[in-house]
């Protein structure tokens, strides 16, 4: 090999060497760039998650506590005192009926007629509610609840929870706790919701989720309830009723500085119970 060959040759190997440097730093560069990437799209996760309002809760009926809902399942705390050791609302007397164990049933049977106009007369610890039932707007869900009340279901049972933040209170359920399930599940029928919206006074169904209603029912005490019509209207109170119902709703809970997702926030600290439900028509 001449020298200018052997020159040559040097050249291109130094080129070649200084080739495989460059490449290497680009592909340093490149991971180094995707590295940082990742870095920033989980850390903007986080701060999305840390950053965002809470979802809004709901009236649960039927399913397991997930924390707090404008609907919880009141489950076991050490401050919740049990639901019939705590005082009787409006100085009443504690039901013959309270705790005892409700019983499930597969489905309701078909109890009300076409063409009749039904009622009910829920008595509680603090007054009577007088309930006009929208059999025509939701007949379906007025089957179920007078079912029930001819079974004397509801007799002895708590308004266990109060969500005060919609001016809600929560009953129907065979524990009083809102995890209870009746054994059946009716269709949502949201027509008068849609078309009225929940003032108060307004008798309507809890669920935890589309068409998953079942026997626990709530009423709206105040004008703070705002959430969509997702929850079946079946009823509307007069008003004396709704005094009474404003009465319930005024009980202090047992936390009234608790966080929400403490089963003591919704726990009324004096329990207005239901002494019986008597259906008319």
């Amino acid at each position: 090999m001449s020298g200018k060959q052997a020159k040559r040759e040097l050249r291109r190997q130094r080129e070649a060497a200084r080739e495989r440097v460059r490449r290497k730093q680009r592909q340093q560069t490149l991971f180094t760039g995707v590295v940082i990437l990742i870095i920033v799209a989980v850390g903007g996760v986080i701060i999305y998650l840390s950053a965002r309002p809470p979802v809004p809760e709901e009236l649960a009926a039927g399913a397991s506590e997930t924390g707090a809902s404008e609907g919880v399942s009141e489950a076991a705390s050490e401050s919740v005192i049990p639901i019939t050791e705590r005082p009787v609302a409006c100085g009443g007397e504690l039901p013959r009926a309270a705790g005892r164990r409700k019983p499930t049933f597969d489905e309701p049977e078909q109890i009300t007629r076409e063409g009749n106009d039904y009622r009910a007369v829920i008595t509680t610890s603090c007054g009577s509610i007088n309930v006009d039932l929208l059999e025509g707007q939701a007949p379906e869900t007025v089957n179920s609840f007078v079912f029930l009340a001819q079974e004397g279901f509801f007799d002895g049972l708590a308004m266990f929870r109060n969500a005060s933040t919609i001016g809600a209170l929560q009953t129907g359920a065979g524990t009083n706790e809102a995890a209870f399930d009746i054994g059946y599940t009716i269709p949502d029928e949201l027509g008068a919701a849609e078309d009225d919206g929940y003032p108060p006074g307004t008798l309507a169904m809890a669920n935890a989720g589309p068409d998953t209603g079942g026997s626990q029912f709530f009423f709206v005490y105040n004008d703070q309830f705002e959430l969509p019509p997702q929850y079946a209207v079946f009823g509307r109170t007069d008003a004396e009723g709704r005094r009474v119902l404003s009465r319930i709703g005024r009980i202090p809970t047992l936390g009234a500085d608790a966080q929400p997702t403490d089963p003591a926030a919704e726990a009324p600290a004096r329990v207005a119970w239901i002494e019986s439900v008597q259906i008319t028509k």
